[in-house]
């Protein structure tokens, strides 16, 4: 992306970034039994069966966080706004894609796609961006990745894209990945000129 180029498309995590995160890390770890590392991808490494049923499980929760989540503030205003001007945005998310469809119904969301683990491997894997871009018909250089964890930037640059940092008081150390820290959602104006 050249300094007069603005970008096309804007690829937006969901969980801390276009709505609040309002999933228990530490209950969903017990309850599906996972003791270290990413959730998951420790459900991911299990045989068929237990996968399945861990899954479902983890599903349980997102579906009640997305049926009590609120949006991040600015969040519809600049879907909005990026409508407006005529460019494509849409969500990837390690979530499933229920959790997602009720959280654009709850709150009228208008997204041009959605990527959720169902589709693509999850995040930090290039893979659910590289979609996106062949659905969105966008290039990477043309295109921001905006989230609020490293899997969400790390998942960008391997793609070739730009990246953008939704600060949070837990993500500071994530700077160093992103092209672009915003400290609110409203910021994404900046990167229109």
């Amino acid at each position: 992306m050249t300094r007069a180029t603005s970008p096309d498309t804007f690829i937006f995590d969901l969980d801390g970034t276009l709505i609040e995160l309002n999933l228990d890390f530490d209950e969903i770890r017990r309850t599906v039994g996972v003791r270290d590392g990413y959730i998951l991808e420790a459900i991911l490494k299990l045989d068929e069966d237990e996968r399945r049923e861990k899954l479902e499980i983890l599903k349980d929760f997102e579906i009640k966080a997305a049926s009590t989540a609120k949006l991040m503030p600015y969040a519809k205003e600049v879907l909005r706004l990026l409508d407006d001007l005529g460019l494509k945005k849409g969500i990837v998310t390690r979530n499933c894609r229920e959790s997602v469809e009720i959280v654009i119904n709850r709150f009228g969301l208008d997204v041009d796609f959605v990527i959720t683990r169902e589709d693509a491997k999850p995040k930090p894997s290039p893979e659910p961006i590289l979609l996106a871009l062949k659905l969105a018909r966008s290039k990477p250089d043309m295109t921001v990745v905006v989230g609020d964890y490293k899997f969400d930037l790390i998942a960008g640059r391997k793609a070739g894209t730009k990246t953008a940092l939704l600060l949070n008081e837990r993500n500071w150390e994530f700077i160093h990945l992103a092209d672009y820290v915003l400290k609110s959602l409203k910021e994404i104006e900046k990167l229109l000129k």
